[in-house]
């Protein structure tokens, strides 16, 4: 994988509904023109698989479907660490997937790679059942998070940008 300055993954089963919004929403961020340093990867049910090929160095925006209890389509924005302290809450619910994200970073960071540098935007998902695309709800949501995402993406290079 290339080195970056940011790096966004993509989480989720596109085959379950709103569980495929993480990819849907990194195939809406390949299409534009990201500012440089920025490289996003569809994670699909990978996620392990992704994070071993990251600089656990680099800042980490992770992309999923996330169950904390608002109105589907509700877009969400908060730091890993913010999360691991209301993990009593979220916990379980962090991913609609096997293998969520939370575990999988602190696999990495037993192996002594930990990812310190943590965001992660979601959608409330309304439905995932299997076979389904991304309920009406959800898709109209992919927008609004893929601008969230750019924005977050601009401020976290800013103060790499020569001349700044």
């Amino acid at each position: 994988m290339s080195e970056a300055s940011v790096n966004i993954i993509g989480v989720g089963n596109t085959l379950m509904g709103d569980d495929g919004v993480g990819p849907v929403v990194a195939e809406v961020l390949d299409r534009r023109a990201l500012p440089e340093g920025a490289s996003v990867y569809d994670a699909g049910l990978g996620v392990s698989d992704v994070l071993g090929g990251l600089d656990p160095a680099v800042p980490l925006i992770v992309i999923d479907a996330l169950r904390a209890g608002g109105r589907p389509g509700s877009v969400y924005r908060a730091r890993m660490d913010e999360l691991s302290l209301i993990e009593g809450t979220l916990s379980g619910c962090l991913s609609l997937h096997e293998i969520s994200v939370l575990p999988a970073l602190r696999i990495e960071a037993l192996t002594g790679r930990e990812f310190k540098d943590v965001t992660v935007f979601g959608v409330e998902p309304e439905s995932a059942r299997w076979g389904d695309g991304l309920s009406p709800t959800a898709a109209a949501a992919v927008e609004t998070l893929a601008d969230a995402i750019v924005e977050h993406i601009e401020t976290i290079l800013a103060p790499m940008s020569p001349g700044v």
